[in-house]
């Protein structure tokens, strides 16, 4: 009859409990991102200072003037090169640091976006940074031609520079930087994720920022064809 007994909830064999949702990991990757943008600006400037010199060279050379070149593409560098470089490199660095944080990561990631303003205060020296290597490239390669001399381009530099054209690249930087800073936060958790490969992410970031580029040469050509 032992079995019959109705003994109650207290002898009732225990219910598992449900798994409990591990807590995700919290990183702040923003200082590593402008502490990593530097050195990466810094080789972004002199590839892309050379790559924009001899293309302008070789253009040149075909008029028989490449004693301009050094004038003209220090205006590039100034107007819309540089602060491109620096969206370059601090695209290439957040999408490298962000997708290893997201490999590394045991379970679930999440971004601590509280520093993220740091990208965006630290944008306009990146920007001098990346111009100057610019410059720096074509100095160099300008200096390795036979004809090359350091007066010959202090006098290309005089020909073509104006005091807008500095102050036109600190414009296209400070817009350049926060449209940068709001794509970052907008889009880490994207980079985090394991789903999709670093060269995805890299194609969908140079995308995202090569688009509105474009858009905004085309508005600053309107406003100042010249």
């Amino acid at each position: 009859m032992d079995d019959q007994l109705d003994l109650g909830q207290a002898y009732a064999p225990p219910v598992a409990s449900p798994p409990v949702a591990p807590l995700p990991d919290v990183i702040s990757p923003y200082d590593r991102i402008v502490r990593f943008s530097f050195p990466v600006g810094a080789v972004v400037g002199l590839v892309m200072g050379s790559v924009v010199y001899l293309q302008s060279a070789n253009a040149l050379s075909v008029f028989n003037a490449q004693r301009n070149a050094p004038g003209i593409v220090c205006v590039a560098v100034l107007r819309g090169i540089g602060p491109a470089s620096a969206v370059l490199a601090v695209s290439l660095t957040a999408a490298v640091l962000l997708h290893r944080a997201g490999r590394r990561a045991s379970g679930p990631l999440e971004v601590d976006h509280a520093r993220v303003l740091l990208v965006l205060a630290t944008f306009p020296l990146l920007s001098v940074v990346t111009t100057l290597f610019c410059i720096l490239a074509s100095v160099l390669l300008w200096l390795a031609e036979p004809a090359g001399t350091p007066s010959e381009y202090l006098a290309s530099l005089s020909d073509f520079m104006r005091w807008p054209d500095p102050a036109f690249g600190l414009v296209v930087a400070a817009g350049s930087g926060g449209f940068l800073t709001c794509l970052l936060r907008i889009g880490a958790k994207w980079l985090t994720t394991k789903k999709h490969g670093l060269a995805l992410k890299l194609f969908v970031a140079y995308l995202s920022l090569a688009i509105p580029n474009a858009l905004l040469r085309a508005i600053f050509l309107l406003v100042d064809p010249a």
